[in-house]
This record gives structure tokens, sequence and C-alpha cells, in this order.
């Protein structure tokens, strides 16, 4: 019996209720269509089919099931109502304690159970990446909406005699307040709408530049719930915008403005508020652009790390192998071996290797929490680090030209029944054996009591990041035929270009095998996009997000600046007429931008350290504090405001005096 996903049910059986009793053929075994799933339904990602675990084991020959096969298995329970998670921990480690009593032999011992939240194991990864980004989305909106809070107040300076003469004629300070919060809430609505315009348009490059394994990135979509938190943020944001201005409306002196006529100058209050917005957009800009600095960094180091192997001309072979063909191990080893030969003899193909996952897929390999060297107590081996074991192949090492520091790789004389035998990575070695020769030592996988046969280690092989990227793996490397794995990919190392590798595998393929199918060809440099992904979007965005940040603060600082100017007219006359020079002016306008500039990147820096910490798991060899980021945004930040201020402080050079002066 099967259950089949409600994508395929829609197109292969067009939706018809006649698809429930079909039978689905599958890996040339018939299964009945019992149900299909919820158009939501997708656990885990990706499957078209469920069938039973007993139909797994049974009815596919499977070779994860046989007896004494290493394979972690991942189960998902509803929990009783009330009982939490660690009861949860505490109930299985029981279970698997009771379990090995009765479990074969060659189950491995002293495992422990993993238990987690269905949500933390869906989002668990990027959590902390989508926080980082509404953090910094809600960093961007507060500097946009100081922004407009300090052209309001501004504004406001600009119609102090027109809310005088409306207080005259009987306007109180809450109608003024209000009618200034009006405006600020008509302003938010318009930017409001605008904003929804410009994310339907942007929704779907977004979606495309977004790592493939971020969860539920499908049902992205401007519904209703986004157009509800819409309207709420338009209502938050007007309020908080004309806030300031409303205030200084309301208590504004308008009786002493009507008497002193329409000049006047801006109260030492409004001036104290604009200059403590502006310094607050610079300090939250010098925050994002130190993150955004961070993460680029990190992006840097991650895309020039040195992986162990030589990555160029690599190229991935995808199969389909018949489980029920290829049930066999030594038939799936002969087929294997046949293939490998006839890819090897292929013009334009140097070298070819099965492998059990493409790289950078994060479950290739075994993990081997214990392992235990000859000689070693219980308590020592306890104390071995945990390994990455990899089955593999003849000709692995030379495919992938990964450096044998010490001793030799496999051969084809390393088979079932002769010597068991084991490569170590450099770590492994140094680790386990410090200051000896690792060649000709012994272990083997669990504790000491393990039934695990000793393998010698006849080889000492360089550190690579073939898991991950982000750190190289200790890892143990045993014969693909001394520890059987189903490889259903091929790696080989050609020059030929992409389209002539394709048809140059199908035709070998074809040769082996007519029933195996390539279903898939991609080169590795496409693989290693998938662990670049998510920092990249990470860096991209945050690096919008300062870019942008540092634009709506550069044009607050001039705003403010600009209007100091023209307030300061007939001060800046007067100092011309006594002899200031327009160095001297220049000097003071910028004196004046600079001061507010060099405050806000130091309360700046003082903030960017905090969030930098809360950065740690997502920097690749980069320190949170590292100073070159910091100081790299505190001076940029300074010198955009220099920049700022220099349209205001040129105008400021050309101001005439006598015309100034008679004017005031």
């Amino acid at each position: 019996m099967v259950v089949i996903s409600n994508g395929l049910w829609q197109r292969r059986y067009g939706r018809s209720p006649d698809a429930i009793g079909r039978r689905l053929i599958i890996d040339q075994q018939p299964f009945t269509i019992v149900g299909v799933a919820p158009p939501d339904f997708a656990i885990p990602r990706g499957v078209e089919a469920w069938m039973t675990t007993a139909a797994s084991a049974s009815t596919v020959t499977n070779p994860a099931f046989r007896e004494g096969a290493r394979n972690d298995v991942d189960l998902i329970a509803r929990l009783r109502p009330g009982a939490t998670i660690e009861q949860a921990r505490s109930e299985l480690h029981a279970l698997m304690r009771s379990l090995e009593a009765t479990a074969s032999p060659h189950t491995e011992r002293d495992l422990e159970p993993v238990v987690q939240s269905y949500e933390d194991l869906v989002v668990g990864e990027v959590r902390s990446a989508m926080l980082l980004l509404f953090g910094a989305v809600g960093l961007v909106l507060l500097i946009a909406v100081a922004n407009v809070a300090n052209l309001l107040l501004l504004r406001g300076e600009s119609r102090r005699s027109e809310f005088a003469v409306r207080a005259a004629l009987g306007a109180g300070h809450g109608r003024l307040a209000r009618q200034v919060l009006a405006e600020s809430a008509l302003l938010a609505v318009a930017a409001g709408v605008a904003g929804l315009a410009v994310t339907l348009w942007a929704l779907p490059v977004v979606i495309g530049l977004v790592p493939a394994d971020v969860p539920r990135l499908d049902s992205l979509q401007v519904d209703a719930r986004v157009i509800l938190f819409t309207v709420m943020l338009v209502f938050v944001t007007g309020a908080l915008a004309g806030l300031a201005p409303a205030l200084h409306s309301a208590r504004a002196d308008l009786a002493s403005q009507l008497r002193g006529g329409v000049r006047g100058t801006t109260s030492r209050e409004v001036r104290r508020g604009r200059r403590v917005i502006v310094t607050g957009q610079v300090a939250l800009a010098v925050t994002i652009v130190a993150a955004a600095g961070l993460l680029i960094r990190s992006l840097l180091r991650l895309q020039a790390v040195d992986m162990g192997l030589a990555a160029d001309r690599l190229v991935f072979l995808e199969l389909d192998l018949p489980q029920g063909t290829y049930a066999d191990d030594t038939r799936h080893l002969q087929f294997l071996d046949d293939l490998v030969s006839q890819l090897e003899a292929a013009p334009g193909i140097a070298a070819a290797t099965p492998v059990n996952t493409p790289p950078f897929a994060g479950t290739g390999g075994w993990d081997l929490p214990v392992f235990t060297a000859e000689g070693q107590s219980a308590e020592r081996a306890r104390s071995n680090p945990s390994l990455n074991v990899e089955s593999v192949h003849p000709g692995y090492f030379e495919t992938f030209v990964i450096g044998i520091a010490r001793g030799r790789g496999f051969t084809h004389a390393d088979r079932r029944g002769g010597s068991d035998v084991a490569i170590v990575s450099e770590d492994v070695a140094a680790r386990t054996w410090p200051g000896e020769d690792p060649i000709g030592k012994r272990l083997k996988f669990g504790g000491v009591g393990s039934p695990d046969p000793w393998r010698t280690v006849v080889g000492v092989a360089r550190a690579t990041r073939y898991r991950e990227l982000a750190y190289a793996r200790a890892t143990l490397y045993v014969p693909a035929e001394q520890f059987i794995v189903a490889a259903r990919m091929l790696v080989v190392r050609t020059s030929l270009p992409m389209p002539t590798v394709s048809a140059v595998a199908r035709d070998r393929i074809r040769l082996v095998d007519p029933d195996v199918v390539l279903i898939r060809v991609a080169p590795f440099g496409e693989l290693l996009e998938k662990p670049l992904a998510r920092p990249r979007f990470n860096a991209l965005l945050i690096g919008v997000f300062g870019a942008t940040a540092v634009l709506l603060s550069a044009m607050g600082l001039f705003a403010v600046v600009a209007a100091s100017v023209r307030q300061r007219h007939a001060e800046i006359g007067i100092r011309v007429a006594l002899g200031a020079t327009a160095t001297d002016v220049r000097r003071l306008v910028l004196g004046e931008g600079l001061r507010l500039g060099a405050v806000g990147a130091a309360i700046g820096l003082a903030g960017a350290t905090i969030v930098a910490r809360l950065l740690r798991g997502l920097l690749f060899e980069v320190h949170p504090l590292d100073p070159t980021s910091l100081l790299t945004a505190t001076v940029l930040l300074i010198a955009v405001s220099g920049l700022a201020c220099y349209m205001p402080a040129r105008r400021a050079t050309r101001l005439d005096p006598v015309v100034t002066l008679r004017a005031n």
C-alpha cells in the first residue's frame, strides 16, 4: 500500500478520485494507492509517495535493513497531553538501554536519542538568520521613521506662523497636534500602499534569492495576514513619525511667535531633538553596516577555504538503480566496478569513483560516536573524537586528489575476506596516537567490548571538507567492500564540457546496464552553491539594508545641516563681514555635521559590539568583534556624514553678507 502526494495525484491522475485503488509501480514492485496526502503535507519535503517501513524493508529489497547495517532512524511522535520533551527523552533513553539487551551483536551500544520539537527540526537552522534579517528590517524602518519625524519637525518650524494664526483663531494645542498626526498618518498610508506594491513586484525576485532549504518557502505570498500586518505597521509608524512634531506643536509658545512675526529662531529644544534623531540614525546605520561587514568577511573566508581536495574538473553523476536488481551486494559492487572501468576508458575522463552522497549534503558518511584504539581503556576510548566514517572505493583519493600523507590508499586487494583496513585523517591520527606512527595501529567501531573487527590503519589522509564546508570532520575511511553502503552516485575528473560528459556517461551506462538511468549531472561548482547559498543570502540582504541605512542617515543629516545653515544666515553673514573666509565657513558647517556623525558612530560602535555577539553562530573564521569590520563601518559613516554636509557647506560659502544682513 502507498499514499501519494497531492502533487503526484494532480500531475499523474488529474485529481481523479479513481486513483484510489490503482496500482503504482515503485522500483519494479507493485503498490496499491490507498490515499492522497493533503496539499500542505510535506513531511519530509520532496517526498512523492509514503509506504510503511515494513513494506520498504520487505517488499522493496533495501540494503539499509540488512542485519548489521548501521543507520540512523528518524521518528516522529506526538506527545501525550501534558508531556514534555524532557520526559520523552528520558523514556527513550530507558527504552534504548532495554533494547540493547536483546539487540543483535552488530548493534552499536551506548547511543543516545536526540529528541527535539518538530518546529526546531524544521526552522532551527534558519531561525537565527531569519531573526537577524527581521532585526535589520526593524532597524532600517526605525531609521526611516526617524527621517520622517525630522522632516516633519523641519516642516513644523516653517509653519510656526500658520500655527500661531490658527491658535489665535481658536484652534487648541490638541487640535494642532492632531493635524500633525493626521499628516503623518497620511504619509504612512501612502508609504504602506507603495510598500505593498513593491512587495508584490519584488517577492518573486526575493524568493529566487532565498536558499532552497528555507522551510515553507513555497508558501510565501501576500495574503490577508501580510496585509493586516502592513496596516498595523502603518498605524505604528505613522504615530511614531508624527509624535515628536505633534508634541512640539502642542507645547510651542504660539502667542510669542505671533507677536514676533514671521521671522524667529528655532527653539533650542527643537534643535536638540533634531540632532538627537540624526545621531540615533547614524548609530543604527553603523550597527547594520558592521553586521553586514562581518557577514561579508565571513562569506569571503568561506569561499576561499581550503577543502583539502582538487575541486576543479569534478563532475557528479547521480544514478537510478533498480533496487530489486541490485539488492545483492556482490552484484551492486560489480556494476560499479564495471561502470568505473567504462568511464575511465572514455577519452577525456581521467578518473572515476563511486560515492555515497554528493558533497555538502550533510548526510554523507556515517557518524561514529565511539571508537576504540588498540590498547585503550574504556575511559580513554570514550574521550576519542566522534568520527565521520566514509565507505570509499579504490580510486577515491586519486579522483578527488586527496593527499595521502603517510601510508597508502585503498586498492582492489582490500576486499571482503581479507584483512580489515582503514585510513584515518591527519587530525584523527594526531589525537589518537600523538607522537607515534599510526601506520599499523588498529582500531574498531564502538567501545572496548564491541564485537566489531579490528581494522589496521594503512594510510593517513589529508583533512577534507566534504560533508560540510564550514569545518573539516575527523574522518575514518574504510573500503567499500568491507563496509558496504549502496552507492548511487559517481564522480569523474574530466576536461570535457558538460553536454559531452552527459552523453558519454549515458553511453557508458547503457553498455553496462540499459535499465540504469542517469538522472542528474552536476559539476562540483553547482554543488558548492548549496553551502554558500545561505551565507551569501544573509550577506546580500544585510548589505542591502546597510546601504539603505547609510543613505537614509545621509539624507537625515543633510536635511538637518541644511536647515541649520538656513537658520544661521545672519550669523554666517556677520562672520563673513568680520573677515571669515570661505574655508572658515566651510569648516563651521562641516564641523557641525561631522560632530553629529562622530557621536552617532561612536554610539553605533558600542551597539555593534552587542549585535556582533548575536551573529557568532553565523560567522565562519571571523571573530564577532573583528576590528576591521567594526572600524570600517565607523569610518564609513563618519565619511558619509562629511559628504552629506558638503552641499550645505558649499551653499554657506556663497552667501552674500550684504544681502544676508539686509534680509535679517
